[in-house]
């Protein structure tokens, strides 16, 4: 990786950080907390990538008569409190918590990550554990000091993910529907061909076994991540509220074009009642018991992006080695996929319609 792209990558890393941090504070004036539920499980995944190097890996805390910490690493005994809330008196009860609760668990460590550009002072008192705390201007630090070039890469796509922006379309909603010429079936044919020799493994069948394939269809290409760009996008590679580019990842090809893996960093759960009615299970509501009549499945989001919505391709640039599709975003949402289609997972494993 050049020193250039070393250095856009903090920056982007910077930005996006700063600009979470932003949105939170006004969401918090307003009087919405919504957006803090979701920062256990966003910010799980960067700590764990942060903290790798000293083999830490933090898993949800079950909050059970407790409120001190939001995630957890029992092996080492270190746990993480995170919260959008920088005064200092939410900083002191949390440590008062801790250690008021603590004599039990016999944890070593307490981090409290502050959603925030600031946070209170420093904390005087001697405490019986190792404490510290981050801003969000502490946590971009920490990963430029811990993080090598592949852990940069996947915060990078935690931070860029667009998955929010899908996760609410209907299934049943489709794109405008237009026709289509002959001049425009063959440059669609032979636009297929081109990404079907150049996306996948060549042979792929001989070295990759049929069940697997079946399980993990994304397994045949060279690399499943790549650039999803529209065609008048002008921030690239610059990220912010009007940005019309996502790095995602390829799921499999079906008979119009290509299915893109909408959730893959989080996964999405469902719960589904003996008539087959069905809802997405949002992250609060994960540990929940929904009861005997309801039974809780793993689904994939997908987005089907037509050969006809795809403009061009290229295999990478000075940002990003990855292969780039240039689309036309004309489909639900104002996206470039003409609809959006649930996979559930079965007792083997496998993935349906």
């Amino acid at each position: 990786m050049s020193l250039i792209n070393y250095q856009h990558i903090h920056q982007q890393i910077k930005d996006q950080l700063f600009e979470i941090s932003y949105k939170v504070e006004c969401f918090n004036k307003t009087g919405d907390s919504d957006i803090s539920r979701y920062a256990e499980i966003y910010f799980k995944s960067i700590f764990n990538l942060v903290f790798k190097n000293k083999g830490w890996h933090f898993e949800k805390a079950i909050k059970i008569n407790q409120d001190t910490f939001d995630l957890i690493d029992n092996n080492n005994k270190v746990c993480i409190q995170i919260t959008s809330n920088n005064r200092a008196d939410k900083k002191n009860q949390t440590i008062k918590s801790f250690l008021k609760n603590n004599s039990e668990r016999k944890l070593n460590q307490l981090i409290i990550f502050f959603i925030s550009q600031k946070k209170p002072k420093a904390n005087t008192e001697n405490c019986d554990f190792i404490y510290e705390d981050y801003n969000v201007v502490e946590l971009a630090s920490l990963i430029e000091a811990n993080c090598e070039h592949k852990q940069l890469l996947e915060i990078q796509d935690l931070l860029l993910d667009n998955f929010s922006f899908y996760k609410n379309v209907k299934q049943t909603e489709n794109s405008t529907k237009r026709g289509i010429s002959k001049r425009e079936f063959n440059r669609c044919k032979k636009l297929q061909k081109e990404l079907e020799k150049e996306l996948v493994i060549p042979e792929f069948w001989k070295v990759i076994e049929q069940e697997k394939l079946q399980k993990y269809p994304y397994e045949k290409f060279k690399d499943s991540r790549f650039i999803l760009r529209a065609i008048d996008d002008e921030t690239y590679p610059n990220m912010n509220d009007n940005s019309k580019w996502s790095r995602t990842f390829m799921y499999d090809f079906y008979e119009r074009g290509i299915l893109i893996w909408l959730d893959n960093h989080f996964g999405t759960q469902v719960i589904i009642n003996r008539n087959g009615d069905w809802r997405t299970i949002e992250y609060e509501e994960r540990e929940k018991n929904f009861g005997e009549d309801f039974r809780k499945i793993n689904v994939r989001i997908l987005g089907k992006l037509p050969y006809r919505n795809i403009v061009s391709w290229e295999e990478g640039d000075n940002y990003y080695n990855d292969y780039h599709l240039h689309c036309e975003y004309v489909g639900v949402k104002k996206s470039p996929f003409e609809e959006i289609v649930y996979r559930y997972e079965n007792a083997l494993g496998f993935y349906w319609d």
